[in-house]
């Protein structure tokens, strides 16, 4: 039973080291150029192919399938949020403004007090 077990988690850790290498590699071929490939538009094809290569085997690994399976799940937990009306985003969003004016000024009042009091220490 615990060789099965072993068995299933270096398979599924062989596709993300894979996909992993793959986009060292890309980076590498982006940044260090051994091919000497001139032009920009080129090296960013590249490493850009190499990204969608790795994304592909990731997404064949197990670790890639949960993440596929949680992508869609969260899908479906977003089609059950209630979102706000217009007007209830206006109304949240005034007061919040309200809260921050308020807030300020009493931080400019509680500073300028400080100022006020270290000036008078200080002369």
């Amino acid at each position: 039973m615990s060789k099965n077990l072993e068995a299933q988690a270096k398979e599924s850790s062989i596709g993300m080291i894979v996909s992993i290498l793959i986009v060292i590699g890309s980076l590498a071929l982006f940044y260090l150029d051994p091919l000497g490939l001139v032009t920009t538009l080129f090296k960013v094809l590249v490493l850009l192919a190499g990204l969608v290569i790795a994304g592909f085997v990731f997404m064949k690994s197990p670790q890639g399938v949960r993440f596929g399976s949680f992508l869609i799940e969260t899908k479906i937990e977003l089609r059950k949020v209630v979102w706000p009306n217009r007007e209830e985003t206006i109304k949240t969003t005034g007061m919040i403004m309200i809260a921050v004016v308020i807030v300020a000024i009493f931080l400019w009042i509680v500073d300028a007090f400080f100022s006020w009091i270290v000036q008078l220490l200080t002369n």
